[in-house]
């Protein structure tokens, strides 16, 4: 989940609204505009190391979202070098 904070953090004009926001909580019911959340599916797309498809965009809305994309991307590309 630190992973995920950290990203949504970078992502932020005003990153210490983060500090009041839960791991459920909404990023766009809480303010995070169109723009942070370009910033963060583009965090997003370089940590995994590929684009991120229509689907995946949709579900970056909470901070537990992102972890939950950012876990099975990485699932994906450990199963591939093994």
């Amino acid at each position: 989940m630190s992973l995920a904070r950290s990203l949504v953090r970078q992502s932020l004009d005003h990153p210490r609204l983060l500090d009041r926001l839960g791991d459920e909580d909404s990023l766009a019911q809480a303010g995070v505009g169109s723009g942070e959340l370009i910033r963060l599916a583009l965090h997003v797309e370089d940590h995994l190391g590929r684009p991120l498809d229509d689907e995946e965009l949709l579900e970056l809305t909470s901070v537990r979202a992102v972890a939950a994309l950012l876990a099975g991307g990485a699932g994906d590309l450990g199963s591939e070098a093994a």
